[in-house]
């Protein structure tokens, strides 16, 4: 396997969690908070993902470039995640009032979780140093939840910075995965990320 330096474009514990479980040995680099400011995607939700995905990659690397750190070696993982209902792009809600009124959309529905995953090896050459953005999709139903099991969750803090205003790992009980993965909801595809890392390592 090509010698490579794994960096995680993303200040997430959850997807840092899932790499580490994973086995994977990597560096934390977040891109800057500013990077999501002025994308507006009209393809819907999967584009958007995508678009996000791709500019935390060239944040991270011209921020890497600019310190002096970006070598032949370094491998850029970017991900971004969002739900959707209805039509309805849910991202992380800003307070808990805006978490109540995304849960209060979601419960007693089917929705959809969208991530899309860049992978990007700049040093390479050719077709190889340039980013590859994929996009996965999974599908969840949300039970009829009470008034009261929302209050319970609202105070539980658990809905703060995630997409949707929940989170799948938290095991709530009342959210059930239709189709598509675990990780995906949780903000980080990582078949889908072996097989993209798997392209870069053939090339």
């Amino acid at each position: 396997m090509p010698t490579r330096r794994l960096i995680l474009a993303s200040s997430s514990p959850r997807r840092r969690q899932l790499m580490a479980d994973a086995g994977y040995q990597f560096e934390i680099f977040p891109p800057h908070e500013s990077v999501e400011c002025g994308i507006c995607s009209t393809g819907g939700p999967a584009s958007l993902v995508v678009e996000l995905a791709l500019s935390k990659a060239i944040n991270v690397v011209a921020q890497l470039k600019e310190l002096g750190q970006l070598d032949d070696q370094c491998v850029i993982v970017a991900c971004d995640t969002v739900a959707e209902c209805g039509g309805m792009v849910l991202g992380k809600p800003a307070d808990e009032a805006h978490a109540r009124d995304m849960l209060e959309r979601l419960r007693g529905t089917l929705h959809r979780v969208y991530s899309g995953i860049s992978v990007w090896r700049p040093g390479a050459t050719g077709d190889a140093g340039q980013p590859d953005v994929q996009l996965a999709t999974s599908e969840l139903r949300m039970d009829q939840i009470s008034d009261e099991q929302l209050d319970e969750y609202l105070a539980s803090g658990l809905w703060e910075g995630k997409a949707g205003a929940f989170g799948y790992q938290d095991r709530a009980g009342w959210l059930h995965l239709m189709s598509g993965t675990e990780s995906n909801v949780v903000g980080l595809p990582m078949d889908l990320l072996a097989n993209m890392l798997a392209r870069i390592d053939a090339d």
